[in-house]
């Protein structure tokens, strides 16, 4: 039985809003937009929503914790993380990955306190990485 004490916040970005079930959550614009061409400026403008918004919740929550599952989302909050101070922060590499390293895992390892993936294949390429298995 989880803590009562134990308070959940939700980020996740507009792409995935109706797929949460949760009622209660913040949300940003994506990373990048998957059916749409690559563009800097509105790549540049989700980042820097992404860490102004990530940078709100951690002052407002003073979160002990950080768990990300790899979308592009948790990069912004990554850094944020680990520049306020937050003690904890655990990343999850996508478990569709088996030989290649995902934008958001390679950007979230060095911000990481714990790292792990859902292969072990991924182990060859994140030596220090922790097996989960398939969550």
């Amino acid at each position: 039985m989880l803590d009562k004490n134990i308070q959940f916040v939700h980020l996740t970005d507009s792409e995935s809003i109706n797929k949460t079930g949760m009622q209660d959550f913040y949300w940003t614009t994506p990373m990048r937009h998957k059916n749409h061409a690559f563009s800097p400026v509105g790549f540049l403008y989700s980042y820097l929503e992404g860490m102004y918004l990530s940078a709100k919740l951690v002052r407002k929550y003073k979160p002990q914790a950080v768990i990300g599952f790899g979308p592009g989302i948790c990069i912004p909050a990554f850094m944020v993380c680990k520049l306020l101070n937050v003690k904890k922060r655990i990343f999850f590499e996508d478990w569709c990955r088996f030989s290649s390293k995902s934008l958001s895992g390679k950007a979230c390892k060095p911000f990481s306190t714990k790292f792990f993936v859902q292969n072990e294949s991924l182990k060859e390429l994140y030596p220090n990485a922790e097996f989960a298995g398939r969550l």
